[in-house]
């Protein structure tokens, strides 16, 4: 009788990461593409929610292991050349060198989109270019949210009263002093 495979388990797992998220309207201020000086000037509490976002939008880097696993299964899915199990494992190598430069998550896009779109085996350039807009869609909220955490650091002050102590006085005196001759006919 033939011989059974052992089937080894998998020792990586895909990381799961997901950007922080912010209430809806400072969402939506983080959102909006606006230059530093139409940003509004926010204050203490959005600041500190900002800059837990900010804190919290650095997503993981890959292992070796993960970008091995996301090669492979481009490999199965799509047509490539021909070549050596030496040849592999150096354009694993050549792969790894510029790859483990990216954000895990983006690289997981990436991978996404290239398994719907690319009719053989990517080249890194294509993986590149794929990684691109998805990088830089994460890394302008996380800039525009340091931007507005600069300018609350620079520009916020706390509210000042609209009046002073003795002027509230002075023009509590002023509006009584017609009020109580208001009703007192003589």
């Amino acid at each position: 009788m033939g011989s059974i495979a052992r089937i080894e388990p998998r020792t990586t797992s895909m990381t799961r990461w997901q950007e922080p998220s912010l209430p809806d309207k400072l969402g939506a201020l983080v959102d909006r593409k606006m230059s530093l000086s139409e940003m509004p000037v926010v204050g203490p509490v959005t600041a500190q929610h900002l800059r837990h976002f900010v804190s919290a939008s650095v997503p993981p880097s890959p292992e070796i292991e993960q970008v091995e696993t996301m090669l492979a299964k481009l490999s199965v899915a799509l047509p490539k050349a021909k070549s050596s199990d030496i040849e592999a494992d150096e354009r694993i190598d050549i792969y790894w060198t510029v790859l483990k430069g990216y954000a895990l998550p983006d690289l997981q896009a990436a991978y996404r989109v290239l398994l719907l779109t690319c009719e053989f085996f990517p080249t890194i350039a294509e993986i590149e270019a794929a990684v691109a807009p998805i990088r830089a869609k994460r890394m302008a909220r996380a800039n525009r949210a340091d931007m507005l955490i600069m300018k609350h650091e620079q520009e916020w002050r706390p509210p000042q009263p609209l009046l002073t102590v003795d002027e509230a006085a002075r023009l509590g005196r002023i509006l009584a002093a017609p009020l109580a001759g208001d009703g007192e006919a003589q």
